[in-house]
């Protein structure tokens, strides 16, 4: 048993050393955890752009790229270094679609920092890995309110369920042609 949550552990939460990189995407969700990341990756001087990705809507009506956009844009980051797409609606879509922008801004991308939830990192690197094909990643997780992390998912049924729904997910986009191994 503890051989497999190691397993499930060291396969599904990924934290890189961070560098610096052209560019940070900070995927869509309507949890803070990732654009409050993603702002103190911004201060500590290590991006040159930010795309915000994201079409789902708040309870309020409020795109979520948009306010995630709005939000580092009143912790001090410059507009003119976020760019936004609204479109997309899963990760797939999150990858599809800030390439899309990026590519209509000309914005460099070889390097480049993914914000995400720490149960996330694994499936969004694989699924951004076949839009990026040419550029190197690093992984920088983000706790969220749910406040799952690799010490304490397999000790919570609802944290191990969102952590073992991930080793599905990844399945399901791999027989779809979603991600890269």
């Amino acid at each position: 048993m503890v051989r497999n949550i190691e397993a499930v552990t060291n396969f599904i939460f990924i934290s890189d050393e961070l560098f610096n990189a052209d560019l940070m995407i900070v995927p869509g969700t309507c949890r803070d955890g990732i654009v409050k990341k993603a702002l103190e990756v911004y201060q500590k001087g290590l991006v040159k752009n930010i795309v915000t990705t994201g079409g789902v809507t708040n309870e309020k009506g409020e795109i979520e790229s948009e306010v995630q956009k709005q939000f580092l844009i009143d912790n001090g980051v410059p507009k003119s270094i976020i760019f936004n797409e609204t479109k997309s609606t899963n990760t797939k879509e999150n990858a599809v679609y800030a390439k899309e922008e990026l590519d209509k801004h000309g914005i460099k991308y070889d390097k480049i920092i993914l914000v995400s939830k720490a149960y996330h990192s694994r499936r969004i690197l694989m699924t951004f890995l076949p839009s990026f094909p040419n550029s190197e990643f690093r992984i920088t997780p983000a706790i969220d309110d749910r406040n799952v992390t690799k010490e304490n998912w397999y000790k919570d049924k609802e944290k191990a369920d969102m952590v073992m729904g991930e080793v599905e997910k990844i399945g399901k986009y791999f027989l779809k042609g979603n991600l890269s191994l």
